[in-house]
């Protein structure tokens, strides 16, 4: 983690820099506030310390200018003024955190590892993947228990991956976050660490993968999901143990080829040429349907009606086919029947790598085995939807319809702004790819309607244009309520202070240098959505079942009436009330509640899986719409879903076993309701009715006399 260090006493600035460089922190200093300023602009901070008392800026001023500008760095004041009042300053300034001298090395070194901690930041004691372990306080890494010995670079590197999940890092993002910039080491250095990473963690058994490279971009720490070595193998099949390992000159072989790759792969680390990639004359822009399925005469027929529902389609009879077509045309979603081979194993290793990579594809599967493990394996892989064969075309292209909506809808959308059509379509290229939507603009004079029409979450200004700049198209979009946390990042042919200073004075939140690094570019726009993300689930997602709040719920309910209103569909709003929580809160502690809770919430997730909206209102009242859906068949599923939980046995750390149940009342659109207030009264008078009838069970609306409760087994 790297710390920046503003003291303009050298001798304290040398051993505060020794002192935490022995923590294995990256170390720079600063001796004046301006310095710490021109350092703070360029490069990433995990934590700041600033004496207060500083030459030309002094300590309290660099702090209100970080926050003013967005920094959101972790910010620890030190001075040898000690008053309540000269803290509160601090504090009121920006400030994290306050210490006074002489500074303590054991209290130092504890309050920045009590910042780095702080919630928010991603920082724990002891960080894990899988079998590896890594504790940041003594500095010991394991795996499967096995001790790895690292060099401080290597430790640093992997610290960085674990701490960033699924990010992927350039060799100068990582040089920037990893290395002090007296040093000026070269991406051969980032290179060697990986590869000698890589070998140590290979050697005590991680998978050979665990460090990806991405092409064209650079490294990151493969998910776990994703990790070849550790996809769980499906049911019935078994790993020969007799099987040899991989020989020792096979393995220097596989070692050669990867670092000869890394060589090459270094090369697209470089700026791209904008003008040397050759558009076509015209393309289809129509969504592309792969139909992987051994009965050709059925994906001729299912190729013949996608076109009726707007799409294009291609067809694979065989595995082989079909991962040839997917590398050289990447389809919108795929439908597959996994007996395309026999065993199913590699056509449901196909369907979870699809739906685990970036950007995901979504997976129906569509097959003659109906069994509940089949339906239960397709849904542990990641599978979209599953359809039992046969069934009408129609509605098999209409569910592929609904799952390419709304992988579509899921997409986060970047608005480009750049007078040079050339850089508009090569931004365009490298986004793309990636999942997101590009829209493109080489008029600012029509920016205004293009922003309101396609509502990205991210948006690229070209910084020199005529009569409107993106400085002034960045002015008008903080001048606006609805757009004025918009994230904004400038392209500049001119990256000096004084145009970093101005950019970011008018509230831009990121800038990349002309010519374009389009593996900077990417890492800058994805680590950004990848933030807006978290802050967005952090306020729209309940943290302990991982269910939408009732915020987000009811602007998705919102949706789904206005749709069903439009295509003239029926939807069923369900309360769900867990019968016997308080009971169980009380007799076995809260903690054991909220393991319920967080296994009622999964349950939950993997049962609406589809054109629903499942969302925790408040307590242990929940709510579930089904989109096209009737309210027999809706009480239907939730009896499922009943006899389902009663089924299961939960366990309270005393050992002791115990069961749950629900109790639920459904309404169903437009007969009992037509807004959201009047579905919710239906669907509350029913649970009404169910808590009368003795709990355990589904009412529905307008239906007073009777309650549907699960078979007996």
């Amino acid at each position: 983690m790297k710390i920046l260090v503003v003291e303009d006493d050298e001798a304290i600035a040398e051993v505060l820099a020794c002192m935490l460089a022995t923590e294995n922190y990256t170390v720079e200093v600063a001796n004046d506030g301006e310095a710490a300023w021109e350092l703070i602009v360029v490069y990433e901070y995990d934590l700041l310390l600033i004496d207060i008392t500083l030459p030309h800026l002094d300590g309290i001023s660099l702090c209100q200018r970080i926050r003013a500008h967005g920094y959101q760095v972790q910010i620890m004041l030190v001075t040898g003024r000690g008053s309540s009042h000269d803290q509160a300053i601090g504090l009121d300034a920006g400030a994290d955190a306050y210490m006074t001298k002489p500074l303590d090395p054991e209290e130092l070194i504890a309050r920045i590892r009590a910042l780095l901690r702080r919630e928010g930041t991603a920082f724990y004691s002891v960080l894990e993947w899988g079998n590896l372990r890594l504790d940041p306080a003594t500095r010991e890494v394991t795996y499967a228990e096995q001790q790895l010995f690292l060099s401080p670079k290597e430790f640093a590197i992997l610290e960085f991956f674990v701490r960033n999940g699924r990010r992927v890092f350039t060799y100068s993002t990582i040089l920037d976050r990893l290395w002090a910039y007296e040093e000026t080491p070269n991406v051969d250095a980032v290179r060697t660490h990986i590869k000698g990473l890589r070998q140590k963690l290979r050697r005590a058994g991680a998978p050979t993968d665990a460090i990806e490279t991405v092409y064209g971009l650079g490294y990151r720490l493969k998910p776990l999901a994703s990790v070849a070595d550790s996809l769980a193998e499906p049911i019935g099949t078994k790993i020969d143990p007799n099987q040899p390992a991989t020989q020792p000159i096979q393995q220097q072989i596989l070692d050669a080829l990867s670092e000869q790759q890394e060589i090459d792969r270094a090369t697209d680390d470089l700026t791209i040429d904008l003008f040397d990639r050759q558009q076509p004359l015209f393309t289809d822009e129509r969504p592309l349907l792969l139909i992987i399925d051994p009965d050709r005469q059925l994906a001729e027929q299912l190729m013949n009606e996608a076109v009726n529902w707007g799409f294009r389609s291609a067809i694979s009879t065989t595995l082989a086919a079909a991962e040839l077509k997917i590398e050289q045309d990447a389809p919108n979603v795929v439908l597959l029947d996994p007996d395309i081979t026999h065993p199913t194993t590699d056509s449901l290793k196909l369907l979870a790598k699809l739906t685990h990579q970036t950007p995901a594809v979504p997976v129906l599967v569509f097959t003659s085995h109906d069994r509940l493990t089949d339906r239960l394996e397709v849904a542990q892989l990641g599978g979209h939807s599953f359809l039992s064969k046969p069934l009408p075309l129609d509605r098999v292209l209409k569910a592929v319809a609904q799952a390419a909506q709304q992988a579509e809808a899921a997409k986060q959308r970047v608005m480009v702004v750049d007078r040079d059509p050339q850089i508009l379509a090569t931004l365009k290229g490298l986004l793309e790819p990636w999942g997101l939507s590009v829209t493109t603009l080489n008029d600012p004079q029509q920016f205004w309607e293009t922003l309101e029409s396609c509502s990205p979450d991210l948006l690229i200004l070209e910084m020199n244009m005529p009569i409107l700049s993106g400085i002034d198209l960045c002015q008008i979009v903080r001048n606006d309520s609805r757009w004025g946390s918009l994230p904004i990042i400038f392209l500049t042919t001119h990256p000096n202070i004084e145009t970093i200073d101005r950019v970011y004075s008018v509230g831009a939140d990121d800038f990349v240098s002309k010519p374009i690094a389009g593996s900077e570019l990417v890492s800058r726009v994805i680590n950004r959505l990848e933030r807006i993300e978290l802050l967005r689930n952090a306020a729209e997602i309940d943290r302990l079942t991982k269910l939408s709040n009732r915020h987000k719920s009811t602007q998705d309910l919102d949706k789904y009436l206005q749709l069903a209103a439009r295509q003239n569909l029926p939807l069923c709003l369900a309360i769900l009330d867990l019968d016997n929580l308080k009971a169980i809160n009380e007799r076995h502690g809260y903690s054991t509640g909220d393991m319920v809770m967080r296994q009622w919430g999964q349950l939950l997730r993997q049962t609406f899986r589809q054109n629903t909206v499942i969302a925790r209102w408040e307590g242990d009242e929940f709510v579930v719409a089904l989109f096209d859906t009737t309210k027999a068949e809706g009480i239907q599923r939730l009896t499922q879903l009943l006899a389902t939980l009663q089924r299961r046995q939960f366990v309270a750390p005393e050992r002791t076993q115990f069961r749950i149940a629900f109790s639920g009342g459904i309404a169903q659109y437009p007969d009992d309701g037509t807004d959201l207030p009047t579905l919710y009264q239906a669907a509350a008078a029913a649970l009404h009715q169910s808590k009368v009838a003795g709990c355990a069970c589904i009412s529905a609306a307008g239906d007073a006399q009777t309650v549907n409760r699960p078979t007996e087994p």
